[in-house]
Protein backbone atom coordinates (compact mmCIF):
# COMPACT_ATOMS: atom_id res chain seq x y z
CA UNK A 1 0.00 0.00 0.00
CA UNK A 2 1.57 3.36 -1.05
CA UNK A 3 2.46 6.06 1.47
CA UNK A 4 0.29 8.59 -0.36
CA UNK A 5 -2.73 6.25 -0.23
CA UNK A 6 -2.17 5.74 3.49
CA UNK A 7 -1.94 9.49 4.13
CA UNK A 8 -5.06 10.12 2.06
CA UNK A 9 -6.95 7.44 3.97
CA UNK A 10 -5.82 8.77 7.35
CA UNK A 11 -6.92 12.33 6.57
CA UNK A 12 -10.16 11.01 5.07
CA UNK A 13 -10.84 9.09 8.26
CA UNK A 14 -10.08 12.19 10.31
CA UNK A 15 -12.57 14.16 8.22
CA UNK A 16 -15.14 11.44 8.81
CA UNK A 17 -14.56 11.57 12.57
CA UNK A 18 -14.86 15.36 12.51
CA UNK A 19 -18.14 15.06 10.59
CA UNK A 20 -19.51 12.60 13.14
CA UNK A 21 -18.49 14.75 16.11
CA UNK A 22 -19.92 17.93 14.58
CA UNK A 23 -23.15 16.18 13.57
CA UNK A 24 -23.43 14.67 17.05
CA UNK A 25 -23.24 18.13 18.59
CA UNK A 26 -25.21 20.07 15.99
CA UNK A 27 -28.07 17.74 14.95
CA UNK A 28 -30.05 18.23 18.19
CA UNK A 29 -29.35 21.96 17.90
CA UNK A 30 -30.76 22.06 14.35
CA UNK A 31 -33.85 20.03 15.24
CA UNK A 32 -34.68 22.07 18.33
CA UNK A 33 -33.92 25.40 16.62
CA UNK A 34 -36.01 24.60 13.53
CA UNK A 35 -38.65 22.22 14.91
CA UNK A 36 -39.76 18.97 13.25
CA UNK A 37 -41.60 20.68 10.40
CA UNK A 38 -38.91 23.18 9.37
CA UNK A 39 -36.15 20.62 9.84
CA UNK A 40 -38.10 18.25 7.61
CA UNK A 41 -38.46 21.05 5.09
CA UNK A 42 -34.71 21.69 5.17
CA UNK A 43 -34.00 18.02 4.47
CA UNK A 44 -36.52 18.15 1.63
CA UNK A 45 -34.83 21.24 0.17
CA UNK A 46 -31.46 19.48 0.38
CA UNK A 47 -32.95 16.58 -1.57
CA UNK A 48 -33.79 19.08 -4.32
CA UNK A 49 -30.17 20.23 -4.24
CA UNK A 50 -29.20 16.58 -4.68
CA UNK A 51 -31.42 16.26 -7.72
CA UNK A 52 -29.82 19.37 -9.23
CA UNK A 53 -26.58 17.41 -9.22
CA UNK A 54 -27.99 15.43 -12.13
CA UNK A 55 -27.15 18.39 -14.35
CA UNK A 56 -23.51 17.36 -14.48
CA UNK A 57 -24.54 14.24 -16.49
CA UNK A 58 -22.03 12.11 -14.63
CA UNK A 59 -18.98 14.05 -15.85
CA UNK A 60 -18.11 15.12 -12.31
CA UNK A 61 -17.80 11.52 -11.20
CA UNK A 62 -15.76 10.52 -14.25
CA UNK A 63 -13.30 13.41 -13.90
CA UNK A 64 -11.38 11.74 -11.07
CA UNK A 65 -10.80 8.68 -13.22
CA UNK A 66 -9.62 10.67 -16.28
CA UNK A 67 -7.28 12.82 -14.18
CA UNK A 68 -5.80 9.79 -12.38
CA UNK A 69 -5.16 7.95 -15.66
CA UNK A 70 -3.43 11.02 -17.17
CA UNK A 71 -1.38 11.46 -14.01
CA UNK A 72 -0.39 7.76 -14.00
CA UNK A 73 0.86 8.16 -17.60
CA UNK A 74 2.54 11.50 -16.81
CA UNK A 75 0.64 13.01 -19.78
CA UNK A 76 0.25 16.71 -18.95
CA UNK A 77 -1.28 17.56 -22.30
CA UNK A 78 -4.09 15.06 -21.70
CA UNK A 79 -4.51 16.37 -18.15
CA UNK A 80 -4.85 19.95 -19.40
CA UNK A 81 -7.39 18.92 -22.04
CA UNK A 82 -9.39 17.05 -19.41
CA UNK A 83 -9.49 19.98 -16.99
CA UNK A 84 -10.17 22.63 -19.63
CA UNK A 85 -12.91 20.66 -21.36
CA UNK A 86 -14.62 19.92 -18.05
CA UNK A 87 -14.44 23.57 -17.03
CA UNK A 88 -16.03 24.65 -20.32
CA UNK A 89 -18.90 22.29 -19.51
CA UNK A 90 -19.43 23.08 -15.83
CA UNK A 91 -19.51 26.88 -15.95
CA UNK A 92 -22.69 26.95 -18.12
CA UNK A 93 -24.19 24.16 -16.02
CA UNK A 94 -23.72 26.30 -12.91
CA UNK A 95 -25.62 29.13 -14.62
CA UNK A 96 -28.46 26.77 -15.52
CA UNK A 97 -28.66 25.52 -11.92
CA UNK A 98 -28.91 29.08 -10.64
CA UNK A 99 -31.75 29.84 -13.05
CA UNK A 100 -33.64 26.70 -11.99
CA UNK A 101 -33.36 27.59 -8.31
CA UNK A 102 -34.48 31.13 -9.14
CA UNK A 103 -37.61 29.70 -10.79
CA UNK A 104 -38.30 27.55 -7.71
CA UNK A 105 -38.04 30.63 -5.51
CA UNK A 106 -41.22 31.91 -7.17
CA UNK A 107 -43.13 28.65 -6.65
CA UNK A 108 -41.67 26.77 -3.65
CA UNK A 109 -44.98 24.96 -3.17
CA UNK A 110 -44.14 22.79 -6.19
CA UNK A 111 -41.52 21.10 -4.05
CA UNK A 112 -42.69 21.49 -0.47
CA UNK A 113 -46.46 21.23 -0.85
CA UNK A 114 -49.12 23.26 0.96
CA UNK A 115 -47.47 23.21 4.38
CA UNK A 116 -45.11 26.02 3.37
CA UNK A 117 -47.79 28.75 3.41
CA UNK A 118 -46.72 30.15 6.80
CA UNK A 119 -42.97 29.58 6.43
CA UNK A 120 -41.09 32.86 6.00
CA UNK A 121 -38.08 33.57 3.73
CA UNK A 122 -38.49 30.38 1.68
CA UNK A 123 -38.00 32.28 -1.59
CA UNK A 124 -34.69 33.68 -0.30
CA UNK A 125 -33.61 30.19 0.77
CA UNK A 126 -33.95 28.92 -2.82
CA UNK A 127 -32.08 31.93 -4.23
CA UNK A 128 -29.17 31.40 -1.84
CA UNK A 129 -29.02 27.74 -2.81
CA UNK A 130 -28.98 28.81 -6.45
CA UNK A 131 -25.94 31.00 -5.82
CA UNK A 132 -24.31 28.04 -4.10
CA UNK A 133 -25.00 25.75 -7.07
CA UNK A 134 -23.55 28.29 -9.51
CA UNK A 135 -20.21 28.01 -7.69
CA UNK A 136 -20.39 24.33 -6.81
CA UNK A 137 -20.50 22.96 -10.35
CA UNK A 138 -17.30 24.66 -11.64
CA UNK A 139 -15.60 23.83 -8.33
CA UNK A 140 -15.89 20.12 -9.22
CA UNK A 141 -13.19 20.54 -11.87
CA UNK A 142 -10.62 21.57 -9.28
CA UNK A 143 -11.61 19.16 -6.49
CA UNK A 144 -11.66 16.30 -9.02
CA UNK A 145 -8.21 17.32 -10.28
CA UNK A 146 -6.77 17.31 -6.75
CA UNK A 147 -8.52 13.99 -6.03
CA UNK A 148 -7.37 12.37 -9.26
CA UNK A 149 -3.78 13.32 -8.47
CA UNK A 150 -4.27 11.78 -5.01
CA UNK A 151 -4.08 15.09 -3.13
CA UNK A 152 -6.95 14.10 -0.85
CA UNK A 153 -4.86 15.01 2.18
CA UNK A 154 -5.12 18.69 1.21
CA UNK A 155 -8.84 18.53 0.39
CA UNK A 156 -9.59 16.70 3.63
CA UNK A 157 -7.51 19.01 5.82
CA UNK A 158 -9.22 22.12 4.47
CA UNK A 159 -12.65 20.59 4.85
CA UNK A 160 -11.96 19.65 8.48
CA UNK A 161 -11.15 23.26 9.35
CA UNK A 162 -14.14 24.62 7.42
CA UNK A 163 -16.48 22.04 8.96
CA UNK A 164 -15.59 23.03 12.51
CA UNK A 165 -15.70 26.74 11.69
CA UNK A 166 -19.06 26.43 10.00
CA UNK A 167 -20.53 24.55 12.96
CA UNK A 168 -19.44 27.29 15.36
CA UNK A 169 -20.83 30.06 13.17
CA UNK A 170 -24.16 28.28 12.59
CA UNK A 171 -24.55 27.61 16.33
CA UNK A 172 -24.03 31.30 17.10
CA UNK A 173 -26.39 32.53 14.36
CA UNK A 174 -29.17 30.07 15.24
CA UNK A 175 -29.11 31.29 18.85
CA UNK A 176 -28.71 34.93 17.80
CA UNK A 177 -31.63 34.90 15.33
CA UNK A 178 -34.38 32.58 16.61
CA UNK A 179 -37.17 31.89 14.13
CA UNK A 180 -34.86 32.39 11.12
CA UNK A 181 -33.17 29.02 11.15
CA UNK A 182 -33.90 28.14 7.52
CA UNK A 183 -32.44 31.44 6.34
CA UNK A 184 -29.32 30.95 8.45
CA UNK A 185 -28.77 27.42 7.14
CA UNK A 186 -29.21 28.54 3.54
CA UNK A 187 -26.94 31.58 3.92
CA UNK A 188 -24.05 29.46 5.16
CA UNK A 189 -24.14 27.20 2.09
CA UNK A 190 -22.73 29.71 -0.49
CA UNK A 191 -20.35 31.18 2.10
CA UNK A 192 -18.86 27.74 2.75
CA UNK A 193 -18.59 27.00 -0.98
CA UNK A 194 -16.98 30.39 -1.74
CA UNK A 195 -14.14 29.67 0.68
CA UNK A 196 -13.58 26.27 -0.96
CA UNK A 197 -13.47 27.93 -4.40
CA UNK A 198 -10.79 30.32 -3.18
CA UNK A 199 -8.63 27.61 -1.60
CA UNK A 200 -9.01 24.72 -4.07
CA UNK A 201 -8.80 26.78 -7.26
CA UNK A 202 -5.79 28.57 -5.79
CA UNK A 203 -4.13 25.25 -4.94
CA UNK A 204 -4.49 23.99 -8.53
CA UNK A 205 -3.20 27.25 -10.01
CA UNK A 206 -0.16 27.32 -7.71
CA UNK A 207 0.76 23.63 -8.20
CA UNK A 208 3.50 23.41 -10.82
CA UNK A 209 2.70 19.75 -11.52
CA UNK A 210 -0.81 20.70 -12.69
CA UNK A 211 -1.21 22.54 -16.02
CA UNK A 212 -3.40 25.62 -16.20
CA UNK A 213 -6.94 25.59 -17.54
CA UNK A 214 -6.96 27.16 -21.00
CA UNK A 215 -9.69 27.80 -23.55
CA UNK A 216 -7.32 26.67 -26.31
CA UNK A 217 -6.99 23.26 -24.60
CA UNK A 218 -10.72 22.51 -24.82
CA UNK A 219 -11.02 19.39 -26.97
CA UNK A 220 -14.03 17.96 -28.76
CA UNK A 221 -12.39 14.55 -28.75
CA UNK A 222 -11.85 14.71 -25.00
CA UNK A 223 -15.41 15.94 -24.51
CA UNK A 224 -16.66 12.95 -26.50
CA UNK A 225 -14.54 10.52 -24.45
CA UNK A 226 -15.71 12.02 -21.16
CA UNK A 227 -19.33 12.07 -22.26
CA UNK A 228 -19.28 8.42 -23.36
CA UNK A 229 -17.69 7.37 -20.09
CA UNK A 230 -19.92 9.66 -18.02
CA UNK A 231 -23.10 8.16 -19.48
CA UNK A 232 -22.29 5.10 -17.39
CA UNK A 233 -21.64 7.27 -14.34
CA UNK A 234 -24.79 9.25 -15.03
CA UNK A 235 -26.92 6.13 -14.71
CA UNK A 236 -25.41 5.41 -11.30
CA UNK A 237 -25.77 9.04 -10.27
CA UNK A 238 -29.46 9.11 -11.20
CA UNK A 239 -29.91 5.83 -9.32
CA UNK A 240 -28.28 7.27 -6.21
CA UNK A 241 -30.40 10.43 -6.34
CA UNK A 242 -33.63 8.49 -6.84
CA UNK A 243 -32.93 6.14 -3.96
CA UNK A 244 -31.62 8.69 -1.46
CA UNK A 245 -33.02 12.10 -2.36
CA UNK A 246 -36.55 10.89 -3.14
CA UNK A 247 -37.19 9.68 0.42
CA UNK A 248 -37.78 13.14 1.98
CA UNK A 249 -40.00 14.04 -0.97
CA UNK A 250 -42.04 10.84 -0.56
CA UNK A 251 -42.43 11.25 3.20
CA UNK A 252 -43.17 14.97 2.93
CA UNK A 253 -45.98 14.53 0.40
CA UNK A 254 -47.40 11.17 1.51
CA UNK A 255 -47.08 11.42 5.29
CA UNK A 256 -46.12 15.02 6.16
CA UNK A 257 -43.07 17.26 6.62
CA UNK A 258 -42.99 16.63 10.37
CA UNK A 259 -42.36 12.91 9.85
CA UNK A 260 -39.23 13.27 7.71
CA UNK A 261 -37.08 13.53 10.84
CA UNK A 262 -38.12 10.02 11.94
CA UNK A 263 -36.39 8.63 8.85
CA UNK A 264 -33.52 11.10 8.68
CA UNK A 265 -32.12 10.53 12.17
CA UNK A 266 -31.91 6.68 12.00
CA UNK A 267 -30.58 7.04 8.47
CA UNK A 268 -27.91 9.38 9.79
CA UNK A 269 -26.43 6.51 11.80
CA UNK A 270 -26.37 4.43 8.62
CA UNK A 271 -24.67 7.31 6.78
CA UNK A 272 -22.02 7.52 9.51
CA UNK A 273 -21.25 3.84 9.01
CA UNK A 274 -21.06 4.24 5.22
CA UNK A 275 -19.01 7.40 5.66
CA UNK A 276 -16.37 5.59 7.64
CA UNK A 277 -15.87 3.09 4.83
CA UNK A 278 -15.85 5.86 2.23
CA UNK A 279 -13.33 7.83 4.27
CA UNK A 280 -10.96 4.88 4.12
CA UNK A 281 -11.81 3.78 0.60
CA UNK A 282 -12.47 7.01 -1.32
CA UNK A 283 -8.91 7.40 -2.69
CA UNK A 284 -9.09 3.91 -4.20
CA UNK A 285 -10.64 4.92 -7.56
CA UNK A 286 -7.66 7.09 -8.56
CA UNK A 287 -5.33 4.53 -6.94
CA UNK A 288 -6.80 1.75 -9.11
CA UNK A 289 -6.76 4.11 -12.09
CA UNK A 290 -3.04 4.78 -11.70
CA UNK A 291 -2.40 1.01 -11.37
CA UNK A 292 -4.36 0.38 -14.57
CA UNK A 293 -2.32 3.08 -16.30
CA UNK A 294 0.84 1.09 -15.42
CA UNK A 295 -0.68 -2.07 -16.94
CA UNK A 296 -0.10 -4.55 -14.09
CA UNK A 297 -3.15 -6.84 -13.93
CA UNK A 298 -1.98 -9.11 -11.10
CA UNK A 299 -1.11 -6.17 -8.88
CA UNK A 300 -4.56 -4.75 -9.60
CA UNK A 301 -6.29 -7.99 -8.54
CA UNK A 302 -4.30 -8.27 -5.34
CA UNK A 303 -4.84 -4.60 -4.54
CA UNK A 304 -8.58 -4.94 -5.01
CA UNK A 305 -8.91 -8.01 -2.79
CA UNK A 306 -6.62 -6.63 -0.09
CA UNK A 307 -8.29 -3.23 0.06
CA UNK A 308 -11.73 -4.89 0.03
CA UNK A 309 -10.72 -6.99 3.04
CA UNK A 310 -9.49 -3.86 4.83
CA UNK A 311 -12.74 -2.02 4.09
CA UNK A 312 -14.93 -4.94 5.16
CA UNK A 313 -13.17 -5.15 8.51
CA UNK A 314 -14.75 -1.77 9.20
CA UNK A 315 -17.90 -1.85 7.08
CA UNK A 316 -19.14 -5.24 8.32
CA UNK A 317 -18.42 -4.38 11.94
CA UNK A 318 -20.50 -1.19 11.83
CA UNK A 319 -23.93 -2.84 11.30
CA UNK A 320 -23.33 -5.09 14.31
CA UNK A 321 -22.42 -2.11 16.50
CA UNK A 322 -25.45 -0.13 15.35
CA UNK A 323 -27.77 -3.11 15.87
CA UNK A 324 -26.84 -3.38 19.54
CA UNK A 325 -26.21 0.30 20.37
CA UNK A 326 -28.07 2.39 17.76
CA UNK A 327 -31.49 2.60 19.40
CA UNK A 328 -30.05 3.57 22.78
CA UNK A 329 -27.83 6.16 21.11
CA UNK A 330 -30.81 7.75 19.32
CA UNK A 331 -32.73 7.97 22.59
CA UNK A 332 -29.86 9.74 24.34
CA UNK A 333 -28.92 11.88 21.34
CA UNK A 334 -32.24 13.25 20.09
CA UNK A 335 -34.87 11.95 22.52
CA UNK A 336 -37.14 8.97 23.32
CA UNK A 337 -39.73 10.10 20.75
CA UNK A 338 -37.25 9.78 17.89
CA UNK A 339 -35.84 6.48 19.16
CA UNK A 340 -39.26 4.85 19.46
CA UNK A 341 -40.51 6.13 16.09
CA UNK A 342 -37.26 5.24 14.33
CA UNK A 343 -36.66 1.75 15.79
CA UNK A 344 -38.06 -0.33 12.92
CA UNK A 345 -36.72 2.17 10.39
CA UNK A 346 -33.23 1.67 11.81
CA UNK A 347 -33.41 -2.13 11.63
CA UNK A 348 -34.66 -2.08 8.05
CA UNK A 349 -31.92 0.32 6.98
CA UNK A 350 -29.36 -1.97 8.62
CA UNK A 351 -30.29 -4.70 6.13
CA UNK A 352 -29.27 -2.38 3.32
CA UNK A 353 -26.08 -1.43 5.17
CA UNK A 354 -25.05 -5.10 5.41
CA UNK A 355 -25.60 -5.46 1.65
CA UNK A 356 -23.47 -2.34 1.05
CA UNK A 357 -20.74 -3.86 3.21
CA UNK A 358 -20.65 -7.08 1.18
CA UNK A 359 -20.16 -5.04 -1.99
CA UNK A 360 -17.82 -2.40 -0.62
CA UNK A 361 -15.15 -1.47 -3.19
CA UNK A 362 -16.90 -3.41 -5.98
CA UNK A 363 -18.15 -0.34 -7.83
CA UNK A 364 -14.78 1.41 -7.34
CA UNK A 365 -12.90 -1.23 -9.31
CA UNK A 366 -15.57 -1.25 -12.02
CA UNK A 367 -15.39 2.56 -12.31
CA UNK A 368 -11.60 2.56 -12.49
CA UNK A 369 -11.74 0.08 -15.39
CA UNK A 370 -14.61 1.82 -17.17
CA UNK A 371 -16.79 -1.29 -16.80
CA UNK A 372 -19.43 0.23 -14.53
CA UNK A 373 -22.08 0.84 -17.20
CA UNK A 374 -24.11 -2.35 -16.76
CA UNK A 375 -24.25 -2.30 -12.94
CA UNK A 376 -25.03 1.42 -13.05
CA UNK A 377 -27.96 0.69 -15.36
CA UNK A 378 -29.21 -2.04 -13.02
CA UNK A 379 -28.91 0.31 -10.05
CA UNK A 380 -31.00 2.79 -12.01
CA UNK A 381 -33.71 0.16 -12.60
CA UNK A 382 -33.74 -0.83 -8.93
CA UNK A 383 -33.80 2.81 -7.80
CA UNK A 384 -36.73 3.64 -10.06
CA UNK A 385 -38.48 0.67 -8.48
CA UNK A 386 -37.75 2.08 -5.00
CA UNK A 387 -39.99 5.10 -5.64
CA UNK A 388 -43.31 3.23 -6.12
CA UNK A 389 -42.27 0.80 -3.38
CA UNK A 390 -41.62 3.73 -1.07
CA UNK A 391 -44.86 5.50 -1.94
CA UNK A 392 -46.90 2.31 -1.51
CA UNK A 393 -45.10 1.47 1.71
CA UNK A 394 -45.65 5.01 2.96
CA UNK A 395 -49.42 4.79 2.47
CA UNK A 396 -49.59 1.35 4.11
CA UNK A 397 -47.04 1.50 6.96
CA UNK A 398 -45.83 5.10 7.15
CA UNK A 399 -42.13 5.86 7.44
CA UNK A 400 -41.36 2.17 8.07
CA UNK A 401 -42.81 1.28 4.66
CA UNK A 402 -40.64 3.89 2.93
CA UNK A 403 -37.54 2.46 4.64
CA UNK A 404 -38.50 -1.07 3.53
CA UNK A 405 -38.73 0.03 -0.12
CA UNK A 406 -35.27 1.61 0.08
CA UNK A 407 -33.66 -1.45 1.68
CA UNK A 408 -35.10 -3.95 -0.82
CA UNK A 409 -33.58 -2.14 -3.78
CA UNK A 410 -30.27 -1.63 -1.96
CA UNK A 411 -29.90 -5.37 -1.44
CA UNK A 412 -30.69 -6.18 -5.07
CA UNK A 413 -28.29 -3.56 -6.43
CA UNK A 414 -25.37 -4.68 -4.28
CA UNK A 415 -25.79 -8.35 -5.19
CA UNK A 416 -25.60 -7.50 -8.88
CA UNK A 417 -22.58 -5.21 -8.39
CA UNK A 418 -20.51 -7.85 -6.58
CA UNK A 419 -21.27 -10.47 -9.23
CA UNK A 420 -20.33 -8.05 -12.00
CA UNK A 421 -17.08 -6.96 -10.29
CA UNK A 422 -15.96 -10.57 -9.85
CA UNK A 423 -16.74 -11.31 -13.50
CA UNK A 424 -14.73 -8.30 -14.71
CA UNK A 425 -11.78 -9.15 -12.46
CA UNK A 426 -12.03 -12.83 -13.51
CA UNK A 427 -12.25 -13.94 -9.92
CA UNK A 428 -14.80 -16.62 -8.89
CA UNK A 429 -17.44 -15.38 -6.47
CA UNK A 430 -16.40 -18.04 -3.97
CA UNK A 431 -12.79 -16.78 -4.11
CA UNK A 432 -13.98 -13.23 -3.47
CA UNK A 433 -15.85 -14.26 -0.32
CA UNK A 434 -13.06 -16.62 0.78
CA UNK A 435 -10.48 -13.84 0.53
CA UNK A 436 -12.68 -11.23 2.24
CA UNK A 437 -15.84 -12.02 4.26
CA UNK A 438 -14.98 -15.55 5.39
CA UNK A 439 -11.60 -14.43 6.73
CA UNK A 440 -13.23 -11.98 9.14
CA UNK A 441 -16.36 -13.99 9.99
CA UNK A 442 -14.99 -15.43 13.31
CA UNK A 443 -14.07 -11.93 14.45
CA UNK A 444 -17.56 -10.65 13.54
CA UNK A 445 -19.12 -13.38 15.67
CA UNK A 446 -16.95 -12.39 18.63
CA UNK A 447 -17.88 -8.73 18.13
CA UNK A 448 -21.62 -9.52 18.18
CA UNK A 449 -21.28 -11.82 21.20
CA UNK A 450 -19.30 -9.28 23.23
CA UNK A 451 -21.75 -6.46 22.42
CA UNK A 452 -24.67 -8.67 23.44
CA UNK A 453 -23.00 -9.55 26.77
CA UNK A 454 -22.25 -5.92 27.54
CA UNK A 455 -25.81 -4.93 26.63
CA UNK A 456 -27.09 -7.40 29.24
CA UNK A 457 -24.65 -6.05 31.84
CA UNK A 458 -25.20 -2.31 31.23
CA UNK A 459 -28.91 -1.80 31.84
CA UNK A 460 -28.54 1.92 32.58
CA UNK A 461 -28.54 4.04 29.43
CA UNK A 462 -25.68 6.53 29.12
CA UNK A 463 -23.07 7.63 26.59
CA UNK A 464 -20.33 6.30 28.85
CA UNK A 465 -21.84 2.81 28.83
CA UNK A 466 -22.12 2.89 25.06
CA UNK A 467 -18.48 3.96 24.76
CA UNK A 468 -17.38 1.16 27.09
CA UNK A 469 -19.37 -1.41 25.10
CA UNK A 470 -17.97 -0.26 21.78
CA UNK A 471 -14.44 0.27 23.10
CA UNK A 472 -14.02 -3.12 24.78
CA UNK A 473 -15.91 -5.03 22.06
CA UNK A 474 -13.93 -3.20 19.39
CA UNK A 475 -10.66 -4.16 21.05
CA UNK A 476 -11.75 -7.81 21.16
CA UNK A 477 -12.76 -7.56 17.50
CA UNK A 478 -9.41 -6.11 16.41
CA UNK A 479 -7.48 -8.74 18.36
CA UNK A 480 -9.59 -11.42 16.67
CA UNK A 481 -8.90 -9.83 13.27
CA UNK A 482 -5.18 -9.84 14.02
CA UNK A 483 -5.24 -13.47 15.14
CA UNK A 484 -7.67 -15.09 12.68
CA UNK A 485 -7.96 -12.83 9.63
CA UNK A 486 -4.47 -11.55 8.76
CA UNK A 487 -1.69 -13.80 7.51
CA UNK A 488 1.88 -13.54 8.76
CA UNK A 489 3.10 -11.39 5.86
CA UNK A 490 0.38 -8.80 6.45
CA UNK A 491 1.06 -8.75 10.20
CA UNK A 492 4.78 -8.21 9.61
CA UNK A 493 4.01 -5.43 7.13
CA UNK A 494 1.73 -3.72 9.63
CA UNK A 495 4.35 -3.97 12.38
CA UNK A 496 7.01 -2.50 10.09
CA UNK A 497 4.72 0.38 9.17
CA UNK A 498 3.95 0.96 12.84
CA UNK A 499 7.68 1.15 13.61
CA UNK A 500 8.26 3.60 10.76
CA UNK A 501 5.50 5.90 11.94
CA UNK A 502 6.14 5.91 15.67
CA UNK A 503 9.85 5.21 15.96
CA UNK A 504 11.41 6.74 12.87
CA UNK A 505 9.02 9.66 12.38
CA UNK A 506 8.24 8.61 8.81
CA UNK A 507 5.02 7.74 6.97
Amino acid sequence: MSKKLLLNSLTGTTLYVANVVVAFIMSPVYIHALGNRDYGLWELVLSVVGYMGLLDLGIGGSLVRFVSIADGRQDKKDLQQTMSTACAFFVPVGVVAFLLFSMLSYSPGLIAGQEIRDIANLETVFLLLGINAAMLFPLQVFTATLSGMQRHYFLNSVRIVLLITRAGVSYYLLLRYPGKGLLVMALLQPCYTAVQVLLFVGAVILDRDIPNVALSAVSRKKAREMMLFSLKSAAMMVASRLQNQSVPLIIGHVIGLGHIVYFVMPNRLIDYAKGFSRAIGFPLVPYFGATIGKGNVEVLKNSWLNTTLALQIVSLGMPIVIFFCGETFLELWIGPEYSAAGRLVLYLLLVGLVADSFATNAFSILTAQGKHGKPALMWLVFSVLSVPLGVGGGYLWGVVGVAAGTSITTVLGNIFTVVMACAVMRIPLWTYFRMTLIRIFPALLLLGLSLWIFKMLFIEKSYMNILIQIGVSGAIYLLAIWKFSLDENVRNSVLQRFQQIFFKGKI
